[in-house]
């Protein structure tokens, strides 16, 4: 239950670090009205069945914005003792040295610009970019405490971040980065969305599905804005990743699931044609949530800090109070989630030469890894045992980029250590893998 995400309307002020464009194009209303958007005056009851609502709470957004500012100074002036509490615990990547990229380069970037999405090679992504919640913009990847949670590590994410390189930071930017030394778009530093160094990575904390659409509007508006970007000519790669705040704190506030589900096939629907309208030669990854029955609350033996914030940030799974009867109906709810998140991506009309929608299944059936004897590997997780550590992230980039390069139906969802397999390009299958190069 909240109102419509003060995070995500900070975004439009973010417009203001790019060339000046249209008025209308500056002006709150005018996003609002092209994302469906009424504001109202707030009413928790309202809040109930996925309403979206903007209120005069939104009117305040600068103050959450300059407070999640603070937070990364904060992070920045005890950097050396984040690093060397998580390097302790085993939370970070151990570097690797220069000449052990596990991949040939030979083969991996076409000689001329492809025309179409099923000839697309790692080295011909041109621009890379990013859309999620907090998981995605970095929440806590290098964290001590739950204050840490609220610290956005952005230049570590997964699929947005593109700090230091692939040997001592794994992110999806930093693998392609490889291909394409020429490569735009990955945050450049730990920031919020809105500041010149989040670049392409507009993931805000507590995204839901319903967000989509403004969230897709504003990067568009980012891309065109952005000179060094060629709408026409540059191949672009985005990776979308929502639905855990759809699951954790919004299922259980609504009177009929299935309506729930069927807006969330909605929201995909729009979003998607937006951005098949308006990106020309776009990819985009699609990251399924995990189903948090068969993974969170199968956690061993985490502190009872991790089972307090579950319990409050998760309440929709972790509530005491649910049967088992309740948890295997949610259970089979997440599932069917994740379905529809599958079948839109296979959509005939998302499908052309120069734009497609790539399901990445590893999250959906992912288990986390435990050691030896039974307990939870908390070293993949940061402070609040939800979010990814540094650690974390490197799996999940690396797991990412091994799906980009699997066919469907034969995608690995294991979660293991970074570079414990790491698929590369062949010469007998070069591209970006698509049903129809898969195929065909």
């Amino acid at each position: 239950m909240r109102t419509y995400q003060i995070l995500a309307l900070s975004l439009l002020s973010s417009l203001s670090t790019l060339p000046e464009a249209q008025t209308q194009n500056n002006d709150i209303n005018y996003f609002l009205k092209v994302s469906g958007i009424h504001k109202t005056k707030f009413h928790p009851k309202k809040a109930r069945n996925g309403k979206l609502l903007v209120t005069e709470l939104d009117d305040n957004r600068e103050i959450l914005l300059n407070l999640r500012r603070i937070l990364l100074q904060r992070a920045e002036n005890n950097w050396s003792h984040l690093y060397r509490y998580n390097w302790e615990f085993g939370k970070i990547q151990r570097p690797r040295r220069w000449d052990e990229f596990p991949c040939p380069l030979n083969g991996t970037k076409s000689p001329q610009t492809p025309t179409s999405v099923d000839k697309l090679r790692p080295g011909d992504i041109d621009v890379i970019a990013a859309i999620g919640d907090s998981l995605t913009a970095g929440n806590g990847a290098i964290s001590e405490t739950i204050v840490d949670i609220a610290t956005e590590y952005r230049g570590v994410a997964f699929s947005g971040g593109g700090v230091a390189d692939w040997r001592t930071i794994l992110t999806l930017p930093n693998i392609l980065k490889v291909f394409n030394p020429r490569l735009y778009g990955f945050s450049t530093q730990d920031s919020v969305a809105v500041d010149h160094h989040a670049y392409l990575n507009i993931a805000e904390p507590m995204i839901m599905s319903r967000d989509l659409v403004y969230q897709v509007q504003v990067l568009i508006q980012r891309m065109r804005r952005d000179p060094r970007i060629d709408m026409h000519m540059h191949w672009k790669l985005l990776t979308i990743f929502v639905g855990n705040n759809d699951i954790c704190s919004d299922m259980c506030h609504h009177d009929n699931l299935w309506n729930f589900l069927q807006q969330h096939e909605q929201d995909l629907r729009k979003a998607f044609t937006l951005l098949r309208d308006n990106v020309p030669r776009l990819v985009v990854n699609l990251i399924p949530a995990p189903n948090m029955v068969d993974t969170l609350r199968r956690m061993q033996n985490i502190p009872l800090i991790c089972q307090a914030v579950h319990s409050a940030g998760c309440h929709c799974v972790f509530s005491q109070t649910y049967s088992k009867t309740y948890l295997r109906t949610i259970s089979k709810f997440i599932t069917r989630w994740q379905k529809i998140d599958e079948y839109v991506a296979s959509l005939p009309e998302f499908y052309t030469d120069e734009f497609v929608i790539l399901y990445q299944s590893f999250t959906a059936n992912v288990s986390l890894p435990v050691q030896p004897n039974g307990d939870t590997d908390l070293r993949f997780m940061a402070s609040d045992c939800f979010h990814f550590s540094q650690l974390g992230h490197a799996a999940v980039a690396n797991q990412l980029w091994n799906n980009m390069l699997q066919p469907p139906g034969q995608k690995e969802s294991r979660f293991r250590e970074p570079f414990e397999r790491f698929v590369c390009p062949t010469e007998q299958r070069p591209y970006i893998a698509t049903y129809k190069n898969s195929f065909s």
